[in-house]
């Protein structure tokens, strides 16, 4: 038996952040290690990071900064996931081995595997790796590229991934079809953004989407950038959209001055166009978008005005702005303090819509942060708006 690792993620509500835990952790079982509960038995520990936003990224270091304290000295340490990627100046690189989530084939060379880790399936998500109640639990996960083409000014994601890399048709269909075979007729087809699909390849999600069309399966889509996807939508089967159960759109903004500011270019009157159409051809795929509220020099009258999502979509989740390092966004001006961004916070939870509870029945849905209670949602906002 080959050494035995700890392995743990920061994080549990993202997809594919549950995907590549699942992948790792599978690397590795494969290889012969032995996965062992507690990180003083290992010889190694692997971290899988999250670094989407600040709170998340300190999240992070709390848990890697606790296994440095307690197991650094005797213990090797490697970092994966976004974190390593969008924040590598926090860590001491003669401590740390950093993985990107490019770089997986790192695994390979460090623990002389006999099976690649690109020849690894994370595809049947680990339950301890994703919060039941956000991941498709019951999906056979598909993932379709890594990066995008988009340069959105708020984003750190795109310095951890870069521009797309995306699988061959050929390749998904081959998964799906394996997939077929075992039983499994739900697919979430994931990416960074999977209207970016193919762009690298001389191909599109379009062409993917049409390849796919069975009438016995399921498809879940996360996460679909809307100005590509826009583009995409008149070149998609109408059969394709009554086998999708879920999609989520992030439109982020409905101002077009803001969305401009963070450099993402589509008319929203378009985009609930598109939604309202897709939702002619199949009424019960379930849409979803993000909102970030708070983006520097938004006005009260422009974060009021995207509640009028609800009208739109099945579900509405709003994410609370904070500065990434190096990204454009952190340069803007009109950044808010955080008295504004407690008003904007309970404006939401004003909203008749609001509710923190999915299983509520309410639709459409309007939810906050990560599961926060409000009194550490609020506690967060303070902390990151000094």
């Amino acid at each position: 038996m080959k050494e035995p690792i700890f392995f743990t993620t920061t994080f549990k509500l993202c997809d594919n952040n549950g995907y590549l835990s699942t992948q790792i952790r599978n690397f590795f079982a494969q290889n012969g290690h032995a996965l062992v509960d507690h990180p003083a038995r290992a010889e190694a520990i692997v971290i899988s990071t999250c670094g989407f936003d600040q709170e998340r990224e300190d999240i992070s270091m709390s848990v890697i900064d606790s296994h440095m304290q307690n197991y650094g000295s005797d213990k090797r340490i490697i970092i994966c996931g976004c974190l390593p990627k969008i924040s590598p100046d926090r860590f001491n690189f003669s401590q740390v081995v950093l993985i990107g989530p490019k770089e997986l084939g790192r695994f390979n060379e460090i623990f002389n595997a006999s099976v690649p880790i690109d020849q690894v399936s994370g595809s049947i998500l680990d339950q301890r790796f994703i919060d039941p109640q956000y991941g498709f639990v019951d999906s056979f996960y598909i993932q379709l590229c890594q990066g995008c083409v988009n340069n959105c000014s708020y984003c750190g994601i795109k310095k951890a991934k870069g521009m797309v890399t995306s699988k061959p048709i050929a390749q998904i269909v081959g998964e799906v079809e394996a997939a077929r075979e075992q039983g499994y007729r739900r697919f979430m087809l994931l990416a960074d953004d999977c209207a970016s699909y193919g762009k690298d390849l001389e191909t599109d999600l379009a062409q993917l989407l049409n390849t796919l069309s069975h009438d016995d399966i399921r498809l879940n889509i996360n996460y679909l950038e809307p100005r590509g996807f826009c583009e995409l939508f008149p070149k998609i089967d109408e059969r394709v959209f009554r086998q999708i159960d879920f999609m989520n759109i992030p439109v982020q903004s409905t101002a077009k001055r803001v969305l401009g500011l963070m450099n993402r270019h589509y008319e929203i009157s378009r985009i609930i166009e598109m939604v309202r159409s897709i939702k002619e051809a199949s009424p019960d795929t379930f849409l979803e978008t993000h909102v970030i509220y708070g983006f520097p020099s938004e006005t009260r009258e422009e974060f009021k005005d995207s509640f009028r999502l609800c009208r739109i979509f099945d579900s509405l989740i709003y994410f609370y702005y904070t500065d990434r390092k190096n990204v454009k966004a952190s340069t803007l001006p009109g950044k808010m303090n955080a008295d504004e961004m407690i008003y904007r916070t309970r404006q939401i939870m004003a909203h008749p819509n609001f509710t923190r509870d999915p299983e509520s029945g309410q639709t459409p849905l309007v939810l906050l942060g990560y599961g926060l209670s409000e009194a550490e949602l609020l506690q967060s906002i303070r902390k990151s708006y000094p």
